[in-house]
């Protein structure tokens, strides 16, 4: 590989705080709007709530194309695809004049969404392999931070230009987010035969040997879908628990979801220093476990008292995400294994995040009452124990792989 300078690494650590500044605007910029937009657009009800589905649904879709992809084009390529579609769409969004039209552009802006939640850990391990820890912290807060100041600041634009340019307005910063990478093309182009070289040695890979065969592949895939499934059935149905057994009025209730969600953001900023420290990724597991288990039992039994701790301890159970983020990167050998891992924990986490909410709210239908709703939530926080032995063993997922293909080849 080409050495990289610094002002290359700087570039590219550039490129990567503001393509995930850019690639959260978007799902986050509706909801806050949706009154607005249903004077022009009708969006009430079973419209609105067919949007909010998308995004889990499209996250796993786009990954389990997007490693093919960047290998195809390169991550600086694909990076700068994710941007251009992004101005795209945001933009479509804005002057969408039908909910089909704006329920396609949203389809089509959390496609790309996808993509880049998949090749950011692999820019990540390429550009900063000794800085891993940091740079996901950078990111990870970059796209708390997108993913809260919609709720702000798309409120403000609209209340001063229109919903149609509050939701095009995002489309600015996915536009800055394609700079970086168009200056760092030449330096693409330059790595370009050492990748081939690179790939060229990685049998492993070329056998297709399953991701599924790797214990911390699967260890990391998990402990990201719990993390999923918890935030979204949260996000989801937090406020109407509060209300239906801790006597919370609206206000309160949304007060209660803001603690939930502004607790991730100091999360995604200690988390990944922490979980890269040898032994600690385990311990950190555990922890989430944890406290998403008193936080759940306390809403079952003492819902009415000391329900703010209660609301925080769940909150820390997603912790996990973070986490996954930076184990992508440690766990792995190259960015190529890196980005092959990703689509993989992107792809079967995104669908047990979409799959979490549903049957959640299935059970809130069919009994009337949130015990079994809970009951599901604490069995699947469960799931993750495993991990916690698995990734004890501070094993790299390339060395678990190229064990079973020489099992594979020495049991013929």
């Amino acid at each position: 590989m080409p050495t990289a300078t610094r002002t290359v690494v700087v570039t590219a650590i550039t490129g990567i705080i503001i393509l995930a500044l850019g690639i959260r605007t978007g799902v986050a910029a509706i909801a806050p709007l949706a009154t607005r937009i249903d004077l022009d657009v009708a969006l009430e009800g079973l419209p609105l709530g067919a949007l909010g589905t998308i995004p889990p649904i499209a996250y796993a879709v786009a990954a389990g194309f997007s490693p093919w992809f960047a290998r195809k084009v390169g991550l600086e390529k694909a990076a700068i695809v994710v941007g251009l579609i992004g101005v795209a769409t945001h933009v479509w969004r804005g002057i969408a004049p039908g909910y089909v039209s704006l329920f396609v552009a949203t389809a089509v802006l959390m496609l790309a969404v996808g993509v880049g939640n998949v090749i950011l850990p692999g820019l990540v391990k390429l550009y900063a392999p000794d800085r891993i820890a940091g740079v996901t912290a950078a990111y990870g807060t970059a796209m708390a931070i997108s993913s809260s100041v919609p709720t702000v600041l798309g409120v403000w634009m609209a209340d001063q230009f229109g919903w149609r340019v509050s939701l095009a307005a995002w489309a600015f910063v996915s536009l800055i987010g394609v700079l970086p990478w168009l200056l760092l093309l030449p330096h693409a182009k330059a790595r370009g035969v050492a990748q081939v070289e690179l790939e060229m040695a990685m049998p492993v890979i070329r056998k297709k040997v399953s991701l599924t065969r790797s214990p911390t592949a699967l260890a990391i895939m998990v402990v990201f879908g719990v993390s999923g499934i918890s935030a979204y059935s949260w996000f989801a149905m937090l406020p109407l628990i509060l209300i239906d057994t801790a006597g919370y009025s609206e206000s309160s209730a949304a007060l209660a979801l803001g603690i939930f969600t502004i607790t991730g953001l100091p999360m995604s900023l200690v988390i990944p220093p922490l979980a890269a420290r040898r032994g600690w990724s385990s311990v950190l597991v555990g922890f989430a476990v944890f406290s998403g288990l008193v936080g759940m039992l306390g809403l079952m039994f003492l819902p009415a008292m000391a329900t703010t701790a209660w609301v925080i301890f769940l909150a820390m159970g997603p912790l996990t995400f973070p986490l996954s983020l930076t184990l992508i990167g440690k766990r792995t050998a190259n960015h190529v294994t890196a980005l092959l891992l990703s689509g993989f924990v992107n792809k079967w986490g995104y669908v047990m995040a979409a799959a979490g909410p549903l049957a959640v709210g299935f059970a809130v239908e069919v009994t009337g009452g949130w015990g079994l709703s809970l009951g599901i939530l604490m069995a699947v926080s469960l799931l993750e124990i495993p991990a916690i032995w698995i990734l004890a063993k501070e094993r790299i997922v390339d060395d678990e792989i190229e064990d079973v293909a020489q099992s594979a080849h020495m049991s013929k």
